[in-house]
């Protein structure tokens, strides 16, 4: 798999041998119903995942994208300028949607609150076949906490398709 531009090989098991066949060779795609959370930051392109979801989507196939903001301490908000958290609900909103009319059937959708609880939650709500997503190298606080991605592939209701 090409990492930077998101190409997906498939493995199929055929009379108990694995093989390798291209997204060409393939007869149909598997999911209909895919999630893809985004982080919407400097350090995460999604361009992959987004790649990922088109080959892992049937023709008539819902995308939806998701993005979740973290809770901001009260305190914490006194100190931030009038509308700070308003405007920038309106950039992220802006950029999922125009993602999000990249598919067929693509919706965008912010939700607050602890990231992998919320990519759960949403999967179980709107019945979710897939989650696509990208996982970053662990740091020591995440093998102590696991991190988003680990989360979700235990707790999801659905298949996870975790990228490098």
């Amino acid at each position: 798999m090409d990492k930077s531009r998101g190409d997906l090989t498939c493995i199929k098991a055929h009379e108990g041998r694995l093989q390798d066949y291209s997204d060409n060779e393939r007869s149909h795609p598997m999911y209909s119903n895919i999630l893809v959370p985004l982080a919407l930051d400097e350090d995460h392109n999604p361009d992959a995942a987004l790649n990922i979801a088109r080959a892992l989507a049937a023709p008539d196939a819902r995308v939806t994208l998701l993005h979740v903001m973290d809770e901001v301490p009260g305190f914490a908000m006194t100190y931030m300028p009038e509308g700070y958290h308003s405007e920038l609900k309106r950039a992220i909103s802006a950029d999922l949607e125009k993602h999000a009319a990249e598919f067929e059937d693509g919706v965008s959708v912010i939700r607050q609150g602890q990231s992998a609880h919320e990519i759960i939650e949403y999967a179980r709500e709107a019945g979710c076949d897939c989650i696509v997503i990208a996982s970053h190298r662990p740091g020591i606080g995440d093998y102590l906490i696991g991190s988003t991605a680990a989360r979700v592939v235990r707790h999801a209701p659905c298949a996870v398709m975790v990228m490098r």
